[in-house]
């Protein structure tokens, strides 16, 4: 692979560490569908065999909301206590990923590129400010040699509005079209 070929992906040191353990990804995304309280959370890792006592999960909750990743969504008095409920404050999509997947998706990528680098060019030209003073608040990792600033700026940027894209009710219905058996079975 040339050094040119290499993408950027831009990497929160916060949400890395809290995402290195396995417990905390199904957590996350068990989160991700639907708030839960602690005692459901221990519950549904029982399910898969992760047998978890309820002080380890509130730890991995703790890392997680330490990380921004949760929130806590509400709580509810019972029996002179509070169960709270916890939530992904982002949907998260976590997959085992095939090798040579990005050669499926070069006919996409070739659709997007073009368009895509028109949109940051013009965004670079219409908020060189905003990226700058933006890039200006970012501390460097303490692992790098480099400083990407701008670049992770306009790539959190277009992380953000791809999210809210995806969520659009347009796209969500052109979506919704893409059904596979597992999917169906599950509701």
């Amino acid at each position: 692979m040339k050094l040119v070929d290499r993408l950027p992906v831009p990497i929160r040191i916060n949400e890395a560490k809290a995402l290195s353990d396995e417990i905390r990804l199904f957590i996350l995304d068990l989160l991700t569908k639907e708030p839960k309280s602690v005692h459901e959370i221990s519950e549904e890792l029982k399910k898969r065999g992760m047998y978890k006592n309820i002080n380890t999960v509130r730890y991995h909750l703790q890392i997680l909301k330490d990380a921004g990743l949760i929130e806590l969504v509400r709580t509810e008095e019972i029996k002179g206590g509070v169960l709270k409920y916890y939530a992904s404050k982002r949907k998260v999509y976590t997959f085992e990923v095939p090798k040579g997947i990005e050669k499926d998706l070069q006919p996409l990528v070739e659709t997007i590129t073009e368009p895509l680098k028109k949109i940051i060019l013009e965004v670079i030209e219409k908020h060189r400010d905003l990226i700058l003073t933006t890039s200006k608040k970012l501390k460097p990792c303490p692992y790098c040699v480099t400083k990407h600033f701008a670049e992770y700026v306009i790539l959190e940027a277009i992380r953000i509005a791809t999210g809210k894209a995806i969520e659009d009710k347009a796209v969500r219905e052109e979506l919704a079209k893409f059904k596979f058996k597992e999917e169906e079975s599950e509701e």
